[in-house]
């Protein structure tokens, strides 16, 4: 169980400096476009290769 937590607890470190830059640029419509297309993006490219074993 400590090990659960010590991955968890890793995970939040790494991930800080993420939350940081989104909670500072929160109100930047352009970080939300590039999000969006980002999202877009990995969502076309899974599913080209999920379609492609048809």
């Amino acid at each position: 169980m400590l090990y659960m937590l010590d991955i968890l607890e890793s995970i939040e470190k790494a991930l800080k400096p993420v939350r940081d830059f989104i909670e500072d640029n929160y109100s930047n419509p352009i970080m939300w476009l590039g999000l969006f297309v980002l999202g877009l993006l990995i969502f076309q490219a899974t599913y080209s290769a999920l379609q492609k074993e048809k």
